[in-house]
């Protein structure tokens, strides 16, 4: 019997391939870096040839590095952003490089999508508002401004099913992902021609394939998929999912009194739910792994990876070990007293929730602030983030019992003693691990009736750690804080016009 579980989780800065025997150990995991092209300020976009290649050599050294045989793999599991777009001409050849779920070339469209009242008609069959990273959105902006690659348009994808056309050579449209695509009604699940006519892109409708659940195999692996990934034509592949849906999955936080937080480049944060929230209080709702089941999600790209950015302002040229560097920041962090120190850090660097154009910025300087201020500042502006996307959520439902976490800031433990005193709110760690890929694998097993449904495969195929609880002493200090920098927030939000 087969025994072992092939997954990859395609994400914005880089690609990972694992696999994972049934009880969901990891046997092993290759990353490698998913190269983003930036063509001109606000674009960000993907070489479809070198997306596939770089699946394709990761899959190639985990193979090698674990020396499982590829006639031990059971099936393919895959995940990846949800919005953006993939696509290919009746040839079955790249049209130009995708388009990243993070690109705001679009920022115009869905603008004047709010402004025509578009985006309020919509909103009852799409349960979203576009955005510039919205599959519509692009469209809209590729039919005035590439109106010869609109036109070769025969294919559209997510980033996930792009790589399940180039695994089986059949085109699928997944639900998930494309119930964010904005041409979906979600009200019958279905592709929807008076969405095209609205968004004045009636011609696209026809250019999904196939509509899939998660864990709906899509094909196998074809000889020459096999070649490129040193595998063995007819794996079974899976339809997969939007890599937030794996997360979940992998987080084991499909319980409806359970709220989830990861923190990685896009703080995401929410919790799945029997109905959608339709009151436009929250940004997405999208469907979940299976039916009867939604995403109701915040998110934006200012979490934990900002401190990327600011390491390379901070620590220029460190060599270090990182793991040594990281350590030194958390003892740095934890030498401030919470309550000495008013610095404030907005970690905009890609605008905010409700402004794209805000930018980030540190508030309050004085001479006696010191690195360690600006270090403290910045793992706080995380954290306060993260809350004002939740408390968008928390009007919608009673706050949950605890909150279960993941990404890179729990590996710090200040940080996640920052959150839960932010919150208020215990905080369940998951063990540190790629989520999305081990979300794949889950999938995966799924698919090939490892498990009879997902309840049972994540049940057996999931851990939790350790739980972080809020510090009395600490809690009143980050309301405070908290209420201090909503107020730097709003009152700075007129003021971004002026760089845009």
């Amino acid at each position: 019997m087969k025994q072992y579980l092939l997954s990859v989780d395609s994400g914005g800065t880089y690609i990972k391939a694992a696999i994972y025997d049934k009880q969901g150990h990891r046997i092993g995991i290759t990353h490698l870096h998913n190269q983003v092209l930036e063509p001109f300020p606000g674009r960000a976009e993907y070489d479809q040839s070198a997306l596939w290649q770089t699946n394709c050599d990761c899959i190639k050294c985990v193979m090698e590095k674990t020396h499982i045989p590829a006639d031990q793999i059971a099936c393919i599991g895959i995940a990846g952003q949800g919005c953006g777009f993939y696509s290919i001409d009746k040839d079955g050849n790249n049209i130009r490089n995708a388009i990243s779920s993070s690109d705001t070339r679009a920022l115009k469209q869905s603008a004047e999508l709010e402004e025509r009242g578009i985006n309020k008609t919509a909103f009852p069959y799409i349960y979203r508002n576009s955005t510039p990273g919205s599959l519509n959105s692009i469209l809209i902006w590729l039919k005035e401004n590439e109106p010869e690659n609109y036109d070769r348009i025969d294919k559209l994808f997510s980033m996930k099913d792009f790589l399940v056309y180039r695994m089986t050579h059949n085109a699928v449209s997944g639900y998930g992902c494309q119930s964010a695509s904005g041409l979906m009604n979600l009200n019958t699940g279905k592709f929807c021609p008076r969405l095209g006519e609205l968004f004045g892109i009636p011609e696209m409708i026809s250019k999904f394939g196939p509509l899939k659940w998660d864990h709906e195999l899509c094909g196998t692996l074809t000889e020459d998929a096999a070649k490129s990934c040193a595998l063995k034509a007819g794996i079974p592949v899976s339809a997969g999912a939007h890599d937030v849906t794996a997360a979940v999955l992998a987080m084991n936080a499909c319980d409806p009194d359970v709220c989830f937080m990861i923190t990685g480049t896009h703080g995401i944060n929410g919790y799945i739910a029997s109905e959608p929230i339709l009151n436009e209080t929250v940004k997405n709702n999208e469907y979940f792994a299976f039916p009867g089941k939604y995403l109701i999600e915040e998110g934006y790209p200012s979490s934990t990876a900002t401190l990327e950015w600011v390491i390379s302002l901070l620590f220029p040229g460190d060599s270090g070990d990182s793991s040594e560097l990281y350590d030194r920041i958390n003892r740095e962090v934890e030498s401030v007293d919470p309550g000495d120190s008013n610095l404030i850090f907005l970690p905009f660097l890609r605008g905010n929730r409700d402004n794209s154009r805000a930018a980030g910025t540190w508030i309050g300087l004085r001479n006696e602030h010191s690195r360690p201020h600006f270090l403290a500042a910045v793992y706080e502006g995380v954290v306060f983030t993260h809350m004002l996307q939740m408390e968008h959520i928390f009007k919608n439902r009673e706050k949950p019992r605890k909150i279960r976490m993941a990404g890179g800031a729990t590996n710090s433990g200040i940080w996640m003693h920052i959150f839960a005193d932010t919150f208020n709110i215990p905080l369940e760690i998951v063990p540190n691990e790629e989520m999305g890929a081990k979300g794949a694998a889950i999938i995966a097993a799924v698919s090939v009736h490892m498990y009879p449904d997902f309840k049972a495969a994540v049940n057996s195929m999931t851990r939790t750690g350790e739980t972080v609880y809020p510090r009395k002493e600490y809690t009143d200090i980050y309301r405070k804080k908290l209420e201090r920098f909503k107020t730097i927030v709003a009152s700075l939000d007129p003021c971004w016009e002026i760089f845009s």
